[in-house]
Order: structure tokens, then C-alpha cells, then sequence
């Protein structure tokens, strides 16, 4: 049992290698496809180009001397996630006009020389002078990088009009509950919901008055205020997956006016302790995730098209991690069983299974789901249509039904010859003889595919369910399996597996080997009978 154990771990450990290699692909496609040869350093311009003009609009907004911004970025590889932004406020005597331009020619080479090419938090302060503001960055802090931070800079300079517009309705509503007394003050707290850039929820958190005033009917902020918030939010959608904004505000109503006005007085990013201890589940979705965000969000390819040309067999992981991610109860699908265990596994396991169930499906069922999956994933649930959702349920349904019946002779030919892609996937070492020997060297199924449908939740061209032999060793076991089926036309799950382990036990010397042992064909009749008679013990009529 130890020896199987370290198999089991070996084959995990195999094909957790495999699919690391197949992330790497899948974001160093993202960086190439639909790029020229500089676009590298065309996306690190664009990305300091949209930092700068954030931050020097935000100053531009501020003249009272002594005040100060602070703004927090999280940079790798060129690429800059804000994770928090605060304004403090200076005196009340206002300085002398600020030349922005001036600002910006002394922060261009503080993001491009430095900030631009650090891997870290960064924090950046400006001092409001007399006529001029003092620059000051810090990258002192030691800390885990934030689960929503880039890896990848975007070459786009500006917001897509459905985002800006999405952030814009989302704070409007969201701004609309907020009510200032007359001639008062009142100090705002809001958490906004995001997944990749789209605003998924807006909650109004405390509304505490500052200053009573002077009675009257309270005074809705102005749509000013509004459009405020959304540039100060906006940086914030360019993080990557589910994340929390704390929002505070400070409003104040003056005599006079119709609607009060207010300022954005900080933003944070809200994560639970748990997300810096990214498992590498989490990492490889990431990767994934941020690498179809970069087609989607610059617009090279439409996301959903990108995805198409990569097809099921690349875009797996990244399904079945984020299936997994958002829970099979996202659908209130009743009776699946088998599909949520399958998916709960490790991410190698359950991208293999996946890839593994979907070649159940028809082309046209497979496509389908590409672009429905794909559609949640890059747009969210909301942007699925009623009949949409129901087709995605329903395909999550017939999987779960296509899994429990036994396979067809066309897909097992087709599962044969994936299995042996990835075998040399598995083993490189071994490729060449794979490609050299062909039906010399068969690749063993050790729980046979006539017999996957007993197996539901689990893959059966995962690793540890494959091995090459030679073919005369896999013709010994091969009439084992024809015996044993004579004997059990109809079997258990259970005595397949325990049939498996027999074969396996007798057999296991030649499994991974090209070369024959010595005196191997004789051996290999002999570890048959053997196999036979332990068969018959435990399977009375073999």
C-alpha cells in the first residue's frame, strides 16, 4: 500500500506539471495573439499613461494647502493594481493655482523608471504647497501580493463605454439612499462589489450626520458627487476576480444650493486574512482568468472568441476551477451528484475529468457550453439571458447523466488516442518510444474504459489509471478482463476496482517500461495464471 500511495503522489505530481505547463502557454498567447513585437512595452506605457492622468486629476481637484493624496499600487511585470487611495484634507485657506503639467512631467519617470518596474506595494504621497505639490513614494512594505493584482499591463489608455457606463448606473443607485442634512454634513460609508471590473453590488454601510444643521428636509448629493465617485472607483475595476471596495465619503449641504455636495475621502480594497494564502488552485485560475480578461478588455479578440479558438481541451482548468469556484448551487440544479465531486477535487484532477466528460457531448453541446461558461465567467451570471441560463442547466444536468452510462465505441477510440497524447504528456522521457513502437507499446487503461461509467467522479485517463506495457503483456491481460467479464457481465463498482488491484498487483513489473525484463514473455504468462487464480478466489466462475 505505501508503494501505491507514492504511485498515486507521483502521478498527481505528474500531471499538476502538465497542467502548469498548459497555464504558461495559455498566458504567454495572451501577451503574443493579436500583438506586434513592441506591444510589451506599449502596454507598460499605456498602463503609467492611465495611472498618471488618475492621479493627476485627482489633484487637480485639490488647492487647499497642507493636503494631502496617498495612492497605494500593487506592481508586477509592468503591470499596476490600485489597492487604496486617501485624501486628507489641509487647511481651509486655498494656495496659489498648481501647475498639474509640471506634476506629471515629475511623476513620469517615478512610474516608468521605478514604480513601473518594481514588483511590490508602492505607496505614493503628494503634498499640496503653496503653488506646487511635493512628491514622496515609499516601497518599504513588505507584504503578499493582493489576490485581484495584475501580472499584465493593458495597452488600452482609457475605459470601454459599457464600463464606465455600468460603474456609473451602479453608483447612482447606489448613491441614491444618501441623504445630507440641510445645511449639514454627513460622513459615508459604502462597499461596493466587484468581480473583475463589473460592479456586482452596492451596499450603503453607515450614514453618520457630521453636522446636524439647520432642519429642513435632508438633501440628496448631487450628480456631481456621483460622477466624482465613479473616477475615483474607476482605476479600482482593473483588479482581477471577486473582491470588496470600502468606499467613505464626506458630504455637506451649503445655504443655497438644491443638492449637496462631496468628495471622496478614501477607497480601500477589503480581503479576508485567507486571501493571502493563495493555494495553487487559486494561482492557476488567475493566470488563466487575467489572461482572457487581457483579450477581452483590449479588445484584440472578443473574449468569447479567443476562448473558441483555444477549445475545451486548453480552456479546462479554467473552467473547472471556476465552475468550482462559484459552486454548482450557483444554477439551483437539484440531483447532481456526481459533477460537484468530480469538480471539488484537486485542479488537476478535476480539469482532466472535465475535459474527459465534455467529449460526451455532442460538437454542438460542447460549443454551447464554451460560450455559455465563457460568457459567466468574462460578463457574470447577470449577463445571461433566462433561456441562457436554462440551456447552461441543462447541460450541466445531461453531463451529469452522460457520465453514468457506459461509453460508445467511437469515444472510447477517441479517449485512446487522448490518452496516449497524454501520456507522452506525462512521461516526455518516454515520448519518443511512444511515437517509434506504436501498437508495440499500448497504453493500459488499468481500470478499463468499458467500465467508466461505474466511475463517474473521477477521470479515466487521469495519470494514475495510465500505463504503457509491452503489447504481449497487455494481451495476458487483456484475456484476464475478457474472463472476467464472461464471469461478470454486470459488475459492481467494486469488483472492478478490486479486479484492477488484482491485475495491477501481478502486473505492475512491467508497467512505464519499454524494455522487456529478462525472461519477460514467460513471466508474463506465469504472472497471468497467478493473476487467474487470485481472480477466481475472489470472483467464483472465472
Amino acid at each position: 500500500m505505501p508503494d501505491r500511495a507514492a504511485g498515486r503522489e507521483e502521478a498527481s505530481g505528474r500531471a499538476r506539471r502538465v497542467e502548469k505547463e498548459r497555464v504558461g502557454a495559455w498566458v504567454r498567447a495572451a501577451r503574443r495573439e493579436g500583438r506586434g513585437p513592441d506591444a510589451e512595452e506599449t502596454a507598460r506605457k499605456a498602463e503609467v499613461a492611465r495611472v498618471l492622468a488618475h492621479v493627476v486629476e485627482r489633484a487637480r481637484e485639490v488647492d487647499e494647502i497642507g493636503a494631502t493624496l496617498a495612492f497605494t499600487f500593487w506592481g508586477e511585470e509592468g503591470a499596476l493594481t490600485p489597492l487604496g487611495y486617501r485624501l486628507e484634507r489641509g487647511g481651509e485657506r486655498a494656495g496659489r493655482s498648481a501647475e498639474v503639467e509640471g506634476l506629471e512631467r515629475m511623476l513620469h519617470p517615478v512610474f516608468t523608471e521605478y514604480v513601473g518596474r518594481h514588483t511590490g506595494e508602492v505607496v505614493l504621497t503628494l503634498r499640496r504647497e503653496e503653488a506646487r505639490w511635493a512628491v514622496d513614494y515609499d516601497a518599504t512594505r513588505q507584504g503578499p501580493r493582493p489576490p485581484e493584482a495584475k501580472t499584465l499591463p493593458l495597452r488600452t489608455r482609457g475605459t470601454t463605454a459599457d464600463s464606465l457606463r455600468a460603474l456609473h448606473e451602479a453608483a447612482r443607485k447606489g448613491l441614491s439612499a444618501v441623504q445630507v442634512p440641510s445645511r449639514g454634513a454627513a460622513r459615508v460609508e459604502l462597499a461596493v462589489r466587484l468581480e473583475d471590473g463589473r460592479p456586482t453590488g452596492w451596499e450603503l454601510l453607515e450614514a453618520r450626520y457630521t453636522h446636524e444643521g439647520s432642519g429642513g428636509a435632508p438633501r440628496p448629493l448631487s450628480p456631481e458627487v456621483v460622477g466624482h465617485t465613479v473616477q475615483v472607483l474607476l482605476p479600482f475595476t482593473e483588479g482581477v476576480g471577486p473582491r470588496t471596495v470600502l468606499l467613505v465619503l464626506r458630504a455637506e449641504h451649503r445655504p443655497a444650493e438644491v443638492e449637496a455636495r462631496g468628495r471622496v475621502e478614501s477607497v480601500r480594497v477589503e480581503r479576508p486574512p485567507s486571501a493571502f494564502a493563495p493555494t495553487p488552485e487559486q494561482d492557476w485560475y488567475h493566470s488563466m482568468h487575467e489572461a482572457t480578461l487581457l483579450r477581452w478588455r483590449e479588445g484584440v479578440y472578443e473574449g468569447s472568441a479567443w476562448l473558441a479558438q483555444k477549445g475545451v481541451e486548453e480552456a479546462a482548468l479554467w473552467f473547472a476551477v471556476g465552475i468550482a469556484g462559484k459552486g454548482l448551487g450557483f444554477f439551483a440544479t437539484k440531483g447532481l451528484e456526481w459533477l460537484p465531486r468530480a469538480l471539488a477535487r484537486e485542479p488537476e484532477a478535476a480539469a482532466g475529468w472535465l475535459r474527459t466528460a465534455l467529449k460526451r457531448l455532442s460538437q454542438q453541446e460542447q460549443k454551447s457550453f464554451e460560450q455559455l461558461w465563457g460568457k459567466v465567467a468574462l460578463e457574470g451570471e447577470q449577463a445571461l439571458s433566462r433561456g441562457e441560463r436554462e440551456a447552461l442547466r441543462s447541460l450541466f444536468v445531461r453531463l451529469e447523466q452522460l457520465v453514468q452510462q457506459p461509453l460508445d465505441g467511437d469515444l472510447k477510440k477517441e479517449l485512446r488516442r487522448e490518452a496516449r497524447k497524454y501520456y507522452a504528456k506525462l512521461y516526455p522521457q518516454l515520448a519518443e518510444a511512444l511515437d517509434e513502437l506504436g501498437e508495440e507499446l499500448p497504453v493500459h487503461h488499468r481500470r478499463p474504459l468499458q467500465y467508466a461509467h461505474l466511475f463517474p467522479a473521477e477521470d479515466i485517463n487521469a495519470g494514475e489509471n495510465l500505463a504503457i506495457l509491452r503489447k504481449f503483456a497487455h494481451q495476458e491481460i487483456n484475456l484476464l478482463w475478457g474472463r472476467f467479464r464472461q464471469a461478470r457481465p454486470n459488475p459492481t463498482t467494486d469488483e472492478v476496482r478490486r479486479a484492477a488491484e488484482i491485475i495491477d498487483r501481478h502486473f505492475e513489473p512491467w508497467y512505464h517500461r519499454v524494455d522487456n525484463p529478462p525472461g519477460s514473455s514467460k513471466a508474463a504468462e506465469g504472472a497471468r495464471e497467478a493473476a487467474l487464480r487470485e481472480l477466481r478466489s475472489q470472483f467464483p466462475g472465472l
